[in-house]
């Protein structure tokens, strides 16, 4: 395969008129469609980065797109990239960003200080001592899923009015049930209209799911996430008494890879699928 600097003085853009036997002439925006769409398949991106210097800075755009701090090897070499660009580029690059509860702490402090670009955040950090808030107090997250205390630190509760909330749609409270007041969201509409809580612990859930579901009006689903299909069964039957089509519960048994398909919104997702049921509800 040629390197794209090959065609480089081709690039002359959709009106240039090539001569007898030169290559084809395609303009420099096409080009970087045809790539970026082969850039979709498996270990493609990879590849593609080194036919050429161009095709690089095309390609990278996409391979940090979403960032998924799966384990903590791949959050070591993620660090180690940090160093090898300008701070601007993650900056600029990174849209979504996913970091687990095994991520020590000062390692997700660096990665938010670089990142903050992003519209799609999943922080599941356990508690400690030092909340994380002020570190992420700057974005304006589209998508959101957090550990509240491993966020705010425990006795802390989220502030809803905060600008940080602004122009959240989708919110996952992991737990959601350790909070001492009530739930009230009437502060995010119009903007929310999906809701995600964990409701692995029933007992009590009926009265607070209902409360929820009444503060805010502009939700159109709220998902009640169990870690397993027998559990499922169990809260599904205490929770009937709720009569509100937009309540789904679903089991969810991989949370990054439901959190990585949610972005690109298969029918893989645990969202998509409880849409599929609001749906047939309402209809």
């Amino acid at each position: 395969m040629p390197a794209l600097d090959d065609f480089s003085g081709q690039f002359e853009g959709a009106n240039h008129q090539p001569t007898p036997g030169t290559a084809p002439v395609l303009p420099p925006e096409l080009v970087c469609h045809i790539f970026e769409m082969t850039a979709q398949f498996p270990r493609n991106a990879v590849n593609l980065v080194l036919v050429s210097r161009r095709t690089q800075i095309w390609i990278e755009r996409l391979i940090y797109d979403t960032v998924t701090l799966s384990d903590r090897e791949l959050c070591s070499k993620f660090l180690r990239t940090l160093d090898s660009r300008p701070a601007q580029f993650f900056a600029d690059n990174v849209k979504s960003l996913c970091i687990p509860g095994d991520i020590q702490l000062l390692e997700a402090k660096r990665v938010l200080a670089a990142c903050q670009g992003v519209v799609n955040l999943a922080i599941w950090l356990p508690l400690h001592a030092a909340p994380l808030f002020p570190c992420v107090s700057a974005l304006r997250p589209r998508r959101l899923s957090i550990n509240v205390h491993g966020l705010y630190g425990m006795g802390r509760e989220p502030d809803f009015t905060h600008p940080f909330f602004s122009k959240v749609t989708h919110l996952e409270l992991v737990d959601w049930f350790d909070l001492t007041t009530c739930l009230t969201l009437d502060y995010l509409a119009p903007h929310l209209t999906h809701l995600a809580l964990d409701v692995d612990v029933v007992e009590g859930a009926t009265t607070r799911l209902r409360d929820v579901l009444a503060s805010c009006r502009s939700l159109v689903l709220c998902l009640g996430l169990v870690t397993d299909d027998d559990t499922m069964i169990v809260a599904s039957d205490q929770l009937a008494v709720i009569d509100d089509p937009r309540l789904v519960i679903l089991s969810e048994s991989d949370v990054v890879e439901n959190w990585e398909a949610s972005l690109r919104g298969t029918d893989a997702s645990v969202w998509a699928f409880a849409e599929d049921i609001v749906a047939a509800r309402m209809s």
